[in-house]
């Protein structure tokens, strides 16, 4: 009898706590083993959602320094031009630039092939080394250039590189990269050695002028700092205004952003048409007039200037979570701005408590995991039968554990927000909140019908 009383012990235990403790190890399991990317997509998704709610808030320190200049169709058109843009357009482009003295130039363009032409009259003269000439120039006049490096050596298996009389007039900067996702590297180890990244490489030339916290002493001990988590600023540059038309420009205030973020499917109306960082063109620099002429020269002087394309059928897109698809220089200068802002105070994943085989462990997944047991915990005392512990009317009610969870990850995610820190998993958690709870807050609302 008393086996059989042990034995009816042992199944209830069993019944009435298997079912949770599976249920939290299951839970555990996927937030930390991340089966089929499903973690990892919720992660991706809560960043980019955060990042709308706060970029209201971004500062302008970069934007101020920050410009990105377009080679767009309208150039080509007007000029009756292809691309990639011949070396002869690219010297003159070069040369209007150079007259109005940037502190520093990064080039988005991959000088791997030269289809440059002899030059009539001035043979063997290429147009490639007139373009190298220009190029020259800058250094001579003590202003970094910076052009696109893929961190292969060209010609080795099929890997392109710029050609050797473009990399003797400049630094490299890597834009090719895998394995990080949204996150941007400050530099990493190639085949060539380490490089640094264009936002790394144009931060170094601004903190020759400026007063900055201290920084990596070279591309190798940049390349152990942890990656980038990019934050995309909102509001447009009050001089867009100076330089070109911005009445179609609008960018959506908080609540937009959370619908948007919310009902993905429904279209991009949030979206902001105009990107953040002031843009020129470079049918700008053609300019004539005194009065533009000194404009440009006030807006140019000294700053970083970031030349990219805009080019219809090229590919060159970065997608930005407040923006959409926009040419791919503004990824550079997004980050560049994130430096600015921050230094080396920059937005990243927390550092790994412990590494496995599988991957790592940082404080931020113990929070979540904090979380999903907590939420574990409430689902359990939630079913338990009517006068069992607990007593409390708020412990037992669906409605006050979503409204626990919700609170608690507004107050982490602001906390993450300013130690500035890669945010929790948001809409993973709220959503298992949710589809957790939803049962019990369907019994409540029937039985108050």
């Amino acid at each position: 009898m008393c086996r059989e009383a042990r034995l009816q012990s042992v199944t209830s235990f069993v019944s009435r706590y298997a079912r949770p403790i599976l249920f939290g190890l299951a839970v555990a399991f996927i937030a930390l083993c991340d089966p089929f990317g499903l973690a990892s997509s919720s992660n991706a998704a809560s960043a980019r959602w955060l990042n709308r709610l706060f970029a209201e808030r971004y500062p302008d320190s970069g934007q101020r320094q920050v410009v990105v200049l377009l080679v767009d169709d309208a150039y080509l058109q007007r000029h009756q031009a292809y691309w990639p843009l011949p070396y002869s357009e690219q010297s003159k482009l070069f040369k209007r630039l150079l007259a109005y003295q940037p502190g520093a130039v990064f080039v988005d363009l991959l000088y791997s092939h030269d289809h440059s032409r002899a030059v009539p009259g001035q043979q063997p003269l290429m147009e490639s080394q007139l373009l190298a000439n220009v190029f020259e120039r800058y250094q001579r006049q003590d202003i970094a250039l910076l052009l696109a490096n893929t961190g292969l050596p060209g010609g080795v298996d099929g890997a392109v590189n710029a050609l050797p009389r473009f990399a003797a007039v400049s630094r490299p900067a890597l834009v090719s990269w895998s394995g990080f996702g949204d996150q941007y590297p400050l530099a990493l180890q190639t085949p060539l050695g380490p490089l640094e990244s264009p936002a790394l490489g144009l931060y170094r030339e601004y903190c020759r002028r400026h007063a900055c916290p201290a920084l990596p002493a070279d591309a190798e001990a940049a390349a152990q700092l942890p990656a980038m988590a990019l934050q995309w600023g909102l509001k447009l540059s009050p001089l867009q205004e100076h330089i070109s038309a911005i009445g179609h420009c609008s960018a959506p205030g908080v609540f937009r952003q959370m619908l948007q973020a919310m009902f993905w499917k429904l279209g991009n109306s949030a979206q902001a048409t105009c990107p953040y960082s002031l843009t020129l063109t470079a049918s700008d620099l053609e300019a004539t007039a005194d009065e533009d002429r000194a404009l440009l020269r006030e807006l140019l002087r000294g700053k970083l200037v970031l030349v990219g394309a805009s080019i219809a059928g090229t590919g060159d897109l970065t997608l930005s979570p407040l923006h959409g698809k926009i040419p791919g220089v503004y990824l550079h200068a997004m980050a560049l701005d994130n430096l600015i802002a921050w230094g080396p105070h920059y937005y990243r994943d927390p550092p790994a408590l412990a590494d496995f085989s599988l991957g790592s462990v940082n404080p931020l997944d113990l929070a979540q995991l904090a979380l999903l047991g907590l939420i574990a915990l409430l689902k359990f005392l939630q079913a338990r039968p009517a006068g069992r512990w607990p007593h409390n009317p708020w412990l037992r009610s669906p409605l006050a554990g979503l409204a626990l969870m919700t609170l608690l990850l507004a107050a982490l995610s602001y906390a993450l927000y300013r130690l500035n820190m890669t945010p929790v998993n948001v809409l993973g958690i709220l959503l298992l909140s949710l589809s957790l709870f939803a049962e019990k807050i369907q019994e409540r609302l029937g039985r108050n019908a």
